[in-house]
């Protein structure tokens, strides 16, 4: 990976006013809501963060046709795009390590208890879902339009679990054209399985165990295997794709 890139990502975002503002507004929400006893600090916040500035890890660069002048240093592609990905996760882990901070000061202030575990398991499952988020982003902007990684994106944590019921609720079809899919359906109960296997892989859930292992291996797992295949496809697009 290239330093130079990394630290050229993050001085963006510090020096962005948007963000700037986003995490003073997130400082006093999470210390208010500590302060009057809220239970955990809203990390759920952190995931539109994500979604924001993940959405532009590749886009603008062949939008704007600048990704030529960035490779003409020695740098290649797969370099270029985990360093982005990488100044992506810590701007936005630093929003992490600011909420966690501003819940414990909130908590400090209203004399209420802090749950040491609770609170850093909270605050790592955040970090950890903005890797898999950015990993994610950055392989669907691999291959799409500018800013269309985060509406297939969207588009797909919306539909596969839509997909997925309507598929359970023909599956007990016994007659007509709905007999027959039903009939297919209950001979290959895999189909159904690999759906429900694909949307907790690409979606998955916040785990009810502090620190569950198998969860964070899923999800480095996951995120490892989203940015080999960006590497991959990012390194083999021309540079006129996807141009807007």
């Amino acid at each position: 990976m290239s330093l130079v890139v990394i630290a050229e990502t993050l001085r963006r975002h510090f020096a962005h006013l948007g963000y700037i503002i986003a995490l003073l507004l997130l400082i006093l929400i999470v210390v208010t809501a500590s302060a009057i006893g809220a239970p955990s600090a809203p990390y759920e916040i952190i995931g539109l963060f994500a979604l924001i500035a993940g959405c532009q890890l590749i886009g603008p660069e062949f939008s704007s046709g600048t990704l030529q002048l960035i490779l003409s240093k020695p740098i290649n592609r797969s370099s270029y795009l985990l360093s982005r990905v990488a100044g992506v996760v810590l701007a936005i882990w630093v929003a992490v390590i600011v909420m966690f901070g501003s819940d414990i000061v909130g908590r400090l202030i209203a004399g209420t208890p802090i749950a040491w575990r609770s609170a850093l398991a909270a605050a790592m499952v955040s970090a950890l879902k903005v890797l898999f988020v950015c990993s994610l982003l950055a392989l669907l902007g691999s291959f799409s339009r500018s800013y269309v990684n985060i509406g297939i994106y969207i588009a797909a944590q919306i539909l596969l679990p839509m997909i997925s019921g309507l598929l359970n609720m023909m599956k007990n079809a016994v007659s007509g054209e709905m007999g027959a899919i039903g009939s297919f359906l209950r001979a290959h109960p895999g189909l159904l399985k690999a759906l429900a296997t694909i949307n907790s892989n690409l979606f998955p859930d916040t785990p009810m165990i502090p620190f569950d292992r198998n969860w964070i291996v899923m999800i480095l797992c996951n995120a490892s295997v989203a940015l080999l295949l960006a590497c991959v496809i990012f390194s083999r697009r021309e540079v006129p794709y996807g141009a807007d």
